[in-house]
């Protein structure tokens, strides 16, 4: 019951950071954080000058309203996983392990790390040792 509970606030805290920092890239909330040190800020100005930025948002915006919903929730985590681990990097290795930022890398980083274990039963069938070929439909049914 206490795991229950801790999954329910988890989600609610990583929805609270995703949604409005993805929704932010399209309608400005706040300003956008570019970074105090000349790495954090060159790899901020290289996201938004190759356009990947705009995806890493949505891809925050569109996983942070799955993760609220429930809807498909292990997929939504998978997905915004490489963005979570970029947020981490850039939050410590970028601006400082030693800074308030990198709080928040890890606390990302965390959430969803936490969550993906929490929904790990949604993932066992990927790692069975042996997974016969089949077609997706049945046999002698029409395509």
């Amino acid at each position: 019951m206490a795991m229950r509970f801790a999954v329910w606030w988890v989600r609610l805290v990583y929805v609270a950071w995703m949604v409005p920092a993805g929704l932010n890239h399209f309608i400005q909330l706040y300003p956008q954080p570019t970074g105090s040190q000349e790495m954090s800020t060159g790899v901020f100005l290289a996201l938004i000058d190759s356009g990947m930025f705009t995806l890493v948002k949505a891809v925050e915006l569109v996983a942070g309203l799955m993760i609220l919903f429930g809807f498909r929730v292990p997929l939504a985590l998978v997905m915004v996983l490489p963005v979570s681990f970029t947020v981490w990097y850039w939050d410590t290795e970028l601006q400082g392990w030693w800074t308030a930022s990198a709080v928040y890398g890890w606390a990302v980083l965390g959430c969803n790390v936490f969550l993906l274990y929490a929904y790990r039963d949604s993932f066992r069938t990927m790692f069975e040792g042996y997974a016969p070929p089949s077609w997706p439909w049945k046999k002698g049914a029409e395509a």
